[in-house]
């Protein structure tokens, strides 16, 4: 589920790129969620469910409506008007380094010193790919890799909501009841900014943006919520991992992007402090010798068995 839901969540950048070559950001988010929710509502009908209608249920359904949909759908879109899908998508491997620390505050998943460590490092990499550009703060390129990043701490805050309170909610109905609430909300707002009836769509910027409804929205959430229920927080944010490999790939070798040596080392770091957040730096400070300041990879995994 996690390898898939890469795959999916890496085309979706080349797909936003596509269809903002004919529908402005915040049409593109509204058209988005409402494909997705409606694709969603007929999962349900289906399938003979209902939403809920415990007040519970829908602050959950809003808040991750809020933080999972509204927020970095909003700020990814607008972000990718003014840097390519590549650099976006390498942008946004950082969510786990914030679910990390959102997890430790919010559901007691423990920030270690080595986790703490993996955060230094992989933002260090941040830091290698828009350090220049903070010189001008007020420039297009840095704030719209800014927007990525901000984009990249609301998806962390909807894995750690959903795996401290959804876990054992219905996976489809968790998803299509926040898609309704971001439709309800990205409406009325596109209608107001961007008078969309007045917009003249392309077939194919037509078909990235249903697919990105669909695919990257209906889909993803639907393995996404069922993915939370059996792993941890920081665990579900390692699909950042091979979310930049698929959507490098398709930025080159269909979007024709050029991909720049400075963005290999950076994607590098980033990578390397993830992969220290979710356990490596464990793994390396066994394997330095440090038996006593840590456990070994064996007890690391007996440990983890036990738990489940």
């Amino acid at each position: 589920m996690l390898v898939a839901l890469s795959v999916i969540w890496g085309s979706a950048f080349m797909l936003v790129k596509v269809a903002l070559e004919d529908v402005p950001p915040l049409t593109l988010v509204a058209g988005r969620v409402t494909t997705a929710f409606l694709f969603l509502g007929a999962v349900l009908v289906i399938r003979g469910r209902t939403l809920p209608r415990s007040r519970d249920a829908w602050f959950a359904f809003t808040f991750l409506g809020i933080v999972n949909n509204v927020f970095p759908f909003t700020l990814l879109t607008w972000g990718q008007q003014h840097i390519d899908s590549a650099l976006a998508a390498i942008l946004v491997a950082t969510m786990p380094l914030s679910t990390v620390v959102l997890a430790h505050v919010w559901i007691n998943e423990r920030l270690t010193l080595d986790r703490a460590l993996g955060v230094v490092v992989g933002f260090a990499g941040v830091f290698l790919l828009i350090g220049g550009d903070l010189q001008d703060i007020t420039g297009s390129g840095t704030l719209g890799q800014l927007a990525i990043i901000g984009g990249a701490v609301g998806y962390s805050a909807g894995t750690v909501f959903a795996r401290r309170y959804m876990v054992d909610a219905d996976p489809d109905v968790t998803a299509a009841g926040q898609t309704l609430v971001a439709s309800v909300i990205m409406i009325p707002i596109a209608l107001a900014v961007d008078t969309p009836f007045d917009l003249s769509v392309s077939v194919k910027a037509g078909l990235a943006w249903v697919a990105l409804g669909v695919l990257a929205s209906a889909v993803a959430y639907l393995i996404f919520f069922r993915l939370v229920r059996h792993i941890s927080a920081t665990q579900a944010s390692m699909v950042s991992y091979l979310i930049p490999i698929t959507a490098v790939l398709l930025g080159v070798l269909v979007l024709d992007e050029s991909f720049e040596a400075s963005r290999i080392v950076g994607l590098a770091v980033i990578i390397f402090g993830v992969w220290v957040v979710n356990g490596g730096g464990g793994w390396l400070m066994a394997r330095l010798g440090r038996g006593d300041a840590a456990l070994s990879v064996e007890t690391i995994g007996e440990h983890d068995t036990n738990v489940r």
